[in-house]
């Protein structure tokens, strides 16, 4: 296999990189808008490597970068930041403190298949109720094996019961031969990281995830991540392809997921409930109809059963190719979650942040909103856009940069844009993180954090 190992140096850095946040602060508010300002810490170096990506020859391709970075956080304010090194083909983690102090001499690999691709994951941390600084990181992946099929993928879950410093070995729960992981859009393109990670009530943990032909699978462990039962199918005999599912817990118990489709033009948002895991879920039925393309929605439930919805959209008029992301602008909806009425769709006043493949997080009081912008008309992602909006009325304001994410020739991931970028805790303490990708130079991952400036 011709893959380099990266120095010792290109690990876990934990290393405050040198921006001056003078640039990035705010924008400034004036007259009667009320939005406060996030105060944004440096973005600390997570890790990084070499900056090469040959020609794909599957699991022998000569890939030498980090990439697809996501991130969790406590109410103690710990962060937990996972990335995939192309080179080891390999899953790391990394744990910060409060204080933003990486926790780890080295970052803990996360086994997967030996010689094998590791992508995309997702991560979820879960309090011990007898440790305030004690927990359980859940973490869900697409592993790129062929097992028969055309496309590679399988969906593999691990497990850490003491904050990620060890991991037990891994479980397969898609065992696939249809390429899990893929959201497919048409025939020929697609995204990986097709999947989510819902850690619910009661030690319920949900995986769901969508292979290249379309289906729609879940499974679930009620024993705290231990085992899992074998998948199910959401979508049996749909007409297009799901992709890019999205979990959330209401405060009813109900669980919520919500996906788009592939193959066609008009991809509308799709969802389906639980109210007994143990029975399944609901027929799927169309959440939200657009007029044009909807893709890759992202949910979250607030304390008063109120369902909120992101995603990105292209317009009707504009679907010559929906495919290019710069086409697409924000949208939210809003329902209540035992209805599921949402609203008309409300397009951000964002035309100047095209893009999309959102992540919505809350806290108690404030909405948080986070994509992948797409200045210009092509493949390549430039920086994460960000705003906010009070719970009570959801009116997002002014339009950000995220500190650290702009001024690279490629920020935002190699293998695909269906990831998990931000976290909030119940404080409105943010966590995002971020990869970079500089040709001939090097790769990173960054961890930015921030919170609400609200004057008290």
């Amino acid at each position: 296999m011709p893959h380099a190992t990266h120095p010792n140096a290109f690990r876990a850095l934990g290393v405050v990189a040198g921006l001056s946040m003078g640039l990035w602060g705010s924008p400034s508010l004036s007259g009667d808008d009320l939005q406060p300002h996030i105060q944004w810490q440096e973005p600390v170096t997570v890790a990084q490597g070499e900056a090469y990506r040959g020609p794909w020859r599957m699991n022998a391709s000569d890939f030498r970068y980090v990439d697809d970075a996501s991130v969790a956080i406590n109410d103690h304010g710990e962060v937990v930041v996972v990335w995939a090194d192309q080179t080891e083909q390999a899953i790391f983690l990394q744990r910060y403190d409060r204080q933003g102090r990486p926790v780890f001499e080295q970052a803990t690999r996360i086994g997967g298949e030996p010689d094998t691709f590791s992508w995309l994951p997702r991560v979820a941390i879960e309090p011990t109720p007898d440790d305030e600084h004690r927990f359980t990181v859940h973490l869900l992946w697409q592993e790129i094996l062929f097992t028969g099929g055309d496309h590679g993928g399988e969906i593999l879950y691990a497990r850490s019961t003491d904050g990620g410093a060890t991991f037990e070995d891994h479980q397969n729960l898609s065992r696939s031969r249809d390429g899990a992981g893929k959201g497919r859009i048409t025939a020929h393109r697609w995204d990986n990281g097709s999947l989510d990670l819902l850690r619910a009530a009661e030690g319920h943990v949900i995986a769901a995830w969508t292979e290249y032909q379309g289906p729609l699978r879940v499974a679930r462990s009620s024993d705290g991540g231990a085992t899992f039962s074998e998948a199910i199918t959401i979508n049996d005999g749909a007409s297009v392809p799901a992709r890019a599912p999205t979990l959330a817990q209401a405060p009813s118990g109900r669980i919520l997921l919500a996906w788009s489709e592939g193959d066609s033009p008009y991809a509308d948002i799709r969802i389906a409930t639980s109210d007994d895991l143990g029975q399944g879920f609901t027929t799927p039925t169309t959440a939200l109809e657009h007029p044009g393309h909807a893709d890759a929605p992202s949910l979250v439930v607030d304390a008063h059963g109120t369902v909120h919805l992101a995603f990105g959209a292209i317009p009707a008029n504009d679907l010559e190719d929906y495919r290019q992301p710069h086409h697409r602008r924000l949208h939210v909806s809003q329902s209540d979650a035992d209805d599921l009425d949402f609203g008309p769709a409300k397009k951000l006043d964002a035309d100047d942040w095209p893009g999309g493949f959102p992540t919505l997080a809350r806290d108690g009081q404030r909405l948080y909103l986070v994509w992948q912008r797409y200045p210009h008309p092509t493949d390549r992602p430039y920086g994460l856009a960000f705003t906010h909006a009070p719970l009570e009325s959801p009116a997002f304001g002014p339009v950000e940069p995220v500190p650290g994410t702009t001024g690279t020739p490629y920020s935002g991931g190699l293998q695909g844009q269906l990831k998990r970028r931000m976290a909030v805790n119940s404080s409105g303490e943010i966590a995002i993180a971020q990869s970079r990708f500089v040709p001939g130079s090097h790769s990173d991952i960054l961890l930015i954090r921030g919170q609400v400036e609200t004057g008290e």
